[in-house]
């Protein structure tokens, strides 16, 4: 018994120091310029060990992935449970996916790209991994469009499909990032922030009744 659970316990320290390893190596040459090699040297493991774990490095990204869009799904759960009206739940959830995109940038990016591509194509073999962030990925979005068809019934949000609105949502925290990974030391988080609330304010939110100006 003890010798099974030591080996479930080598088997979890070894995809932890592969998947942090790629993850690394992922960031400094890039997703397509780094090699199972070049995981197993950074990892300290060999190439049989690596394998023994992931298929290749599209499943050991998927994995990073899965780790992601799970935080994610997170951040909907706790916003989901606190107060407030839907319009602040939505202003809390563009502050936490924006500290998400920030510290994921890259894969994410990524994701993103390949998400798009098979989504149009529907041609390029995906692996299992992937279909699974994929039927994840869209449970996401579906709880964004959920969280903004109640703002609009409740009137706090522009009346356009709210698929739209979710769509432009999660476009301008992805871009926003690039732009702060693009202009360090000219554009700070707070600059970011300012701008998304500026343009979701001017554009997405409604005014009150109450707030409208009188017309003359």
């Amino acid at each position: 018994m003890q010798k099974k659970v030591r080996r479930k316990r080598q088997i979890l320290r070894n995809k932890t120091i592969i998947l942090r390893s790629s993850r690394e190596l992922f960031h400094k040459k890039g997703f397509y310029g780094t090699t199972m090699e070049d995981i197993a040297e950074h990892s300290g493991f060999d190439r049989r060990t690596i394998y023994n774990h992931f298929k290749n490095r599209e499943d050991i990204f998927a994995a990073l992935i899965s780790g992601i869009l799970t935080d994610i799904s997170s951040a909907f759960d706790e916003i989901a449970s606190e107060n407030g009206s839907s319009l602040e739940k939505l202003r809390r959830l563009v502050l936490r996916l924006l500290d998400l995109y920030i510290e994921h940038s890259q894969l994410l990016n990524i994701f993103m790209s390949e998400y798009e591509i098979n989504e149009i194509k529907k041609k390029r073999y995906i692996s299992a991994y992937t279909l699974k962030n994929i039927r994840d990925y869209k449970d996401i979005e579906s709880r964004l469009v959920e969280m903004i068809r109640q703002a609009q019934e409740e009137e706090l949000v522009v009346n356009i499909h709210p698929f739209i609105l979710a769509g432009v949502l999660n476009e301008l925290i992805l871009r926003s990032v690039i732009v702060l990974h693009n202009h360090k030391g000219s554009i700070r988080k707070k600059d970011l922030i300012h701008d998304i609330f500026e343009l979701l304010g001017k554009n997405v939110v409604k005014v009150p009744r109450q707030a409208q100006p009188a017309s003359t």
